[in-house]
């Protein structure tokens, strides 16, 4: 430790050193200091005044381009989406879907139900809170919407298959039959569907249906 010592000693004796020197010229520059304070120091102080209210005038009177664009906002036309999806259901329904995949049965049915309330005509939206009520065990309310979903669009393909799971479920196996056969009729990729859907136990005993499957 004793190289520390030394180090910090010779240090201190450096910085008495200079603080005797600035003393020094401290001393001869005191009437310097005075005439500059008593000659310059108010002329002084009136310039830099006079140059910040100079400023401080300019900068008020100026339009500056922060005061242009809070005050006048150019108008962007919507994009090619918002044209075509102005109450943003797409957003919602792209929502919905990424809640089904996360088992948030819930939340992806508020979704759809403000997407049909929003657009009573959304096939999509009305498709998929069949789905969810299947599951919920509300069979009429499934079946509500399922079927203004064919209404509205006849030919669309999950619509009538999910008509058919209904019915498959309640056990009426005549009458999801009918409609597993629309189904087949516009997607024959509804064929791969159905051979591994649980859902349609209820019809695998049918000849009809294995016949159906097996075209």
């Amino acid at each position: 430790m004793s190289y520390i010592n030394e180090a910090l000693k010779k240090a201190q004796e450096e910085r008495d050193s200079s603080y005797q020197r600035y003393n020094s010229i401290a001393r001869g520059s005191d009437k310097t200091s005075r005439l500059f304070i008593g000659g310059l120091f108010w002329p002084l102080i009136m310039t830099v005044f006079l140059i910040f209210l100079l400023y401080g005038a300019y900068a008020w009177l100026a339009p500056s381009d922060s005061k242009i664009q809070s005050s006048v906002k150019p108008e962007t036309p919507p994009s090619k989406d918002m044209r075509e999806d102005p109450l943003g259901k797409g957003e919602l329904y792209e929502k919905a879907s990424n809640l089904i995949k996360l088992g948030r049965f819930q939340e992806a049915k508020k979704l759809y139900e403000a997407m049909a309330s929003l657009d009573p005509g959304y096939v999509e939206a009305l498709n998929n809170l069949g789905v969810i009520y299947i599951r919920e065990g509300d069979f009429d309310a499934a079946k509500e919407n399922l079927e203004k979903a064919v209404r509205l669009n006849p030919r669309h393909v999950e619509s009538y298959y999910n008509m058919a799971c209904l019915y498959a479920i309640k056990g009426e196996a005549e009458q999801g039959l009918e409609y597993l056969k629309k189904a087949v009729s516009l997607d024959s990729n509804v064929r791969e569907w159905a051979r591994e859907d649980s859902d349609l136990q209820n019809l695998k005993s049918l000849e009809e249906f294995n016949q159906l499957l097996s075209r």
